[in-house]
């Protein structure tokens, strides 16, 4: 285990113009960079808009306070838009301007989430890929039916991962590679005791071949420990999230894991 803690942001825009709308962070978030360690890295970031737009971080500290960082997104679908094993350094303490531009329809809300690493550790349990190989024991996969609620994380509360199975071998060490969805979704959460009550997350886009193994390819892209390990004793105590736009629905997830040796 590794001395890094990492945490998910997300933050949204309601009809967000082409020129850019300031995005505001979901509940239980915040723009604010913790004062966790000296140096936290944004590690990844991905996008959702409904129409064609852009997103864009700025903070006192980035390249420039004007634009920061910024990518072009397409219309209606989930993009990772940092590139895997980047990463933006900004600094404790320092508010990020999230900006969302699309193209003003009303009512439509688009979405920003980023990962933020750490380098102090606060309840995490994180582990980077050679470890997960030289443990790896069994690969399996918990499947949850998510109600989302429009907005914001959902179900209100999140949904125990023993709710639709519970088959977990006790008292056993699972790295979690990644998580999909049957339909796609902004994003894929979860939090309890291994993931110091944080949430971490990543995009519920339809590529299976980097969904389920999104944390895998960010680990051994960075060569940071970045694979979340949960113990199958803290199962009722873990919860899944998604996060969508105002069109709110089921979504059905899979958390995709490795069974690590002792």
């Amino acid at each position: 285990m590794k001395n890094n803690h990492l945490v998910l942001t997300t933050a949204i825009a309601t009809a967000a113009a082409t020129t850019g709308t300031a995005a505001t962070a979901l509940a239980g978030d915040s723009l604010t960079t913790r004062n966790y360690g000296k140096f936290p890295k944004i590690f990844n970031a991905f996008a959702t808009c409904q129409t064609v737009g852009f997103v864009q971080m700025a903070w006192p500290t980035a390249h420039d306070t004007t634009r920061g960082w910024r990518v072009g997104i397409p219309a209606a679908s989930t993009q990772i838009a940092l590139p895997l094993g980047a990463h933006l350094p900004i600094t404790p303490q320092e508010t990020i301007a999230a900006t969302i531009a699309a193209t003003a329809q009303a009512g439509d809300v688009e979405l920003l989430s980023w990962l933020t690493l750490y380098d102090e550790n606060h309840g995490q349990r994180l582990v980077d890929w050679p470890e997960v190989s030289r443990r790896l024991e069994k690969l399996t996969t918990i499947e949850s039916s998510l109600a989302s609620v429009a907005s914001t994380y959902g179900p209100a509360g999140g949904e125990l991962i023993t709710a639709d199975s519970d088959l977990l071998i006790a008292n056993r060490d699972y790295a979690i590679l990644g998580a999909t969805c049957r339909t796609a979704v902004h994003c894929i959460a979860f939090s309890g005791p291994d993931t110091g009550n944080d949430k971490i997350g990543c995009p519920g886009f339809l590529r299976f071949e980097v969904g389920s193994q999104f944390f895998r390819l960010l680990s051994q892209a960075s060569g940071e420990a970045l694979i979340p390990v949960m113990n199958s004793g803290n199962k009722s105590s873990t919860s899944l999230f998604v996060a969508t736009d105002e069109n709110a629905g089921t979504f059905v997830v899979t958390l995709h894991l490795a069974l690590l040796s002792p």
